[in-house]
């Protein structure tokens, strides 16, 4: 699969605040990354007993980071820090992340499946 659609940024939410203080999120830069849309399904056709029903909002493919977790934050621009993001470009919450090959040869991937946590 060619990754042509656009460059995206991963980061990591992390609390940045003093010991015994409220929470602050702050954002860790994982990685930045060619990627390509995948197809998808917004919710499964035949639902079982005892699966987690996830919604889909998009999935893409990059190249493999093995450091990409589920929770993972996405955004798709290029960005060294998280305040750089532009005003009206979504952020996407990793629902779930595949590591693997891709079929078309040898290549090491990381599907990933995305929820809009920013409009």
């Amino acid at each position: 699969m060619i990754l042509d659609t656009g460059i995206c940024t991963v980061f990591r939410k992390t609390d940045t605040s003093a010991a015994g203080c409220m929470p602050t999120i702050g954002y860790t830069l994982i990685g930045s990354s060619w990627f390509g849309e995948l197809s998808y399904e917004t919710s499964p056709a035949w639902p079982t007993d005892g699966r987690k029903e996830q919604k889909a909002d998009r999935r893409i493919r990059i190249l493999q980071n093995r450091g990409i977790a589920q929770d993972d934050v996405v955004v798709p621009e290029q960005l060294t820090r998280m305040q750089d993001k532009s005003s009206g470009t979504p952020v996407y919450r990793i629902a779930r992340a595949y590591h693997g090959l891709d079929d078309d040869g040898p290549t090491p991937i990381s599907d990933l499946t995305l929820e809009v946590i920013e409009p």
